[in-house]
């Protein structure tokens, strides 16, 4: 078992870095979001390794020096990092008690509410480029998107149960209602439809469909809502339906390049998760069952590593993905009561990733290649702050009593008083 302090150790040199850094960041799909990056993505996912040297340019300079791509692009606020950070900060003030945390939390929360997204019937959250998906379709910069407004969702629903703030109820009462009103139902089935990634489109991504579930399911319990509840319980079907005789689920069910890889893989696990805690359904256990076993045999090395891929879209130059530790971390923190090996693995991904991939500055690196070479240069999209909120997810699970380095400051110059 991973020690308490090693995890608390761990945040608290990630926040000293954030500290330096800030909030504002680069990210890995930016520079793909320019005409040329977009043109040649779209030759790539259209001809394969026909167009390697359409994209090798740009491929090349993120792998030999990323920080090239600030003569192309800028640094943007991201909803999903920042949501996170905001739900990590939390987690750190649930165990330590002390109020830095909170009021760091409570201030993030403002700002990522005045950059939501205005035109739709609640707050909403996306990109701030251009980004072009695995279907080859280009969604212009601030497109709405159900993978990122639930984070927003859940930031929100933790500062109100930390400040009992009636703002925050409202906030996440307008959320849900973006995610019903503005996203669409896609009919799979008499009593199934795959919830829409964005309120454009017609894909059937599972674990849209399940995000767009979980808030559903979350929100019609609090706000007496059976059209919410109904609409969740299509999503969960489409999303149960969807699952494989052997546990696995493709990314997406309606087109013909899909693939199986981790980090969604745990997306759906987590969002099933989720919403059994809200509504206990046998049937969700044992689809958790089921997509745990998968995973464990498929998408976890014999090294104890996650493995990107189990089928893979194209070439994949990664080796190992930081994204898919902190997504394993999370999702085995949160399953770890029902199926004890997941915590377990949790724990000896938290400790691989802290003693392999956390570097000096606190920060962590972002993929390791084949061959070893390392990519160190941070962006919180992905995935600086997904890991700092899984490590606090399992710090939580941990040692709730545990202090962290704020708690310990505040009791050596007395529980009212503020940290150096």
């Amino acid at each position: 078992m991973i020690p308490s302090d090693s995890l608390a150790a761990a945040c608290d040199r990630f926040l000293a870095w954030l500290d330096r850094a800030g909030y504002e960041s680069y990210d890995p799909y930016d520079i793909w979001g320019g005409r040329y990056g977009l043109w040649s993505r779209k030759v790539y996912y259209a001809k394969g390794r026909l167009a390697i040297p359409l994209v090798a340019p740009l491929v090349a300079m993120d792998l030999i020096c990323p920080a090239l791509r600030g003569l192309f692009v800028g640094k943007a606020r991201f909803a999903t990092a920042d949501a996170q950070l905001l739900l990590g900060l939390l987690n750190l003030h649930q165990i330590s008690g002390g109020s830095n945390h909170l009021e760091r939390a409570v201030a993030l929360g403002e700002e990522i509410m005045a950059y939501s997204i205005p035109g739709y019937r609640g707050p909403c959250w996306g990109y701030p480029f251009d980004w072009q998906n695995n279907n080859n379709a280009v969604w212009p910069k601030h497109t709405p998107y159900i993978t990122c407004t639930p984070y927003c969702y859940e930031a929100y629903l933790g500062l109100l149960e930390a400040t009992g703030d009636p703002k925050y109820r409202e906030w996440v009462a307008g959320i849900a209602e973006f995610v019903h009103g503005d996203l669409k139902d896609i009919p799979t089935g008499p009593n199934s439809a795959a919830g829409s990634y964005s309120p454009f489109d017609n894909r059937q991504v599972v674990n849209a469909s399940g995000y767009r579930a979980y808030v559903l399911a979350e929100a019609g319990k609090r706000f007496g809502r059976q059209d919410y509840l109904e609409a969740s319980r299509r999503n969960l079907n489409f999303v149960l339906e969807s699952q494989a005789t052997d546990g696995s689920w493709m990314y997406a069910m309606n087109e013909t390049k899909s693939y199986i890889d981790n980090f969604h893989t745990c997306f759906n696990l987590k969002n099933l998760f989720k919403i059994h805690r809200i509504d206990p359904d046998a049937r969700i256990e044992a689809s958790i069952r089921r997509g745990f076993d998968y995973y464990r045999q498929h998408l976890i090395d014999a090294w104890g590593n996650p493995r990107p891929f189990a089928v893979k879209p194209r070439l994949q130059l990664a080796k190992l993905e930081m994204y898919d530790f902190a997504e394993g971390i999370t999702h085995g923190a949160l399953i770890g009561d029902i199926i004890p090996e997941a915590g377990e693995l949790a724990r000896s991904l938290a400790s691989k990733l802290i003693q392999e991939h956390q570097l000096p500055d606190g920060h962590f690196v972002t993929r390791v290649f084949r061959g070893g070479f390392r990519h160190r240069f941070p962006f919180l999209r992905w995935p600086q702050a997904q890991l700092f909120y899984a490590l606090t997810n399992l710090l939580k699970t941990e040692d709730p009593g545990h202090k962290t380095a704020e708690h310990k400051t505040q009791d050596k110059r007395g529980t009212g008083g503020s940290p150096v």
